[in-house]
């Protein structure tokens, strides 16, 4: 999940796979946003993109016998790391301007892509391009729902303390509908659902604000790991909200 600084909106603190260590430590139930974005697929998909693959983490959650999943990111580094955990094949690029043929893919994920490139229609517009006919677009983006009151307790005191929400990167809400249409994709789910990340000592705090939105000093941020590790002393592990929204549209 990596665009120019100038379109990344909220980027976390730390390097690559950092947002991924976040992901895979989400559980809603027994399973982790990753997997919930996985199951979008068809079991019939032989060609898959995976949309600002980062480190890869789709890559190797769609991967399956007679199936290629290429993942595709704009920045080295995340495709460095990518290729370190022996996933593949991989593409140097811009989820806006997509290297690849018209109708090339079954179906084209992104874990987070979608939230944080600033020209969203035009991306839109090129997933519907390289999608053959039938094909599956799937994609998740942070939400500000659901939540319970104890939720919104925790998220509060942490935003108040770092000065910014403790989301992960991207716009939250936005209208999906018109613009799925206009690319010429048709809106099949719009769901939503909540995960956590459980916080029991320093090192896990620290962990979950790499991938978060970054702070606007480092002071704060090591501020809100100090609160999260109070409360875990005094009261045990802190389960720290990070609601989802999953769209699945059909070109």
């Amino acid at each position: 999940m990596s665009e120019d600084h100038e379109e990344l909106r909220w980027l976390g603190t730390s390097g690559p796979g950092a947002m991924e260590d976040v992901l895979s430590r989400a559980y809603g139930g027994d399973r982790t946003p990753y997997e919930w974005l996985a199951r979008s697929v068809s079991a019939s998909a032989s060609t898959v993109l995976d949309l600002a693959c980062g480190a890869g983490a789709m890559i190797e959650r769609l991967q399956r016998p007679g199936r290629t999943v290429i993942g595709l990111d704009r920045s080295e580094a995340e495709l460095v790391e990518a290729a370190h955990r022996h996933r593949g094949p991989l593409v140097l690029g811009h989820a806006s301007y997509l290297p690849f043929s018209d109708n090339s893919f079954d179906a084209v994920v992104s874990s987070l892509g979608i939230a944080v490139v600033a020209d969203r229609p035009r991306l839109m517009s090129e997933v519907s391009r390289v999608l053959r006919p039938g094909g599956v677009f799937a994609a998740l983006t942070p939400s500000l729902r659901p939540a319970n009151t104890q939720d919104l307790r925790l998220v509060t005191r942490l935003a108040q303390i770092l000065r910014v929400a403790p989301l992960l990167p991207g716009i939250t809400e936005f209208r999906a509908r018109d613009a799925l249409l206009a690319a010429g994709l048709t809106k099949a789910e719009d769901r939503r659902a909540k995960y956590y990340v459980e916080v029991a000592n320093r090192e896990d705090a620290e962990r979950l604000f790499a991938g978060l939105r970054g702070a606007t000093t480092r002071n704060r941020t090591m501020a809100a790991v100090d609160f999260l590790v109070a409360r875990a002393e005094q009261s045990g592990p802190v389960r720290v909200p990070l609601p989802m929204r999953r769209l699945i549209a059909i070109k």
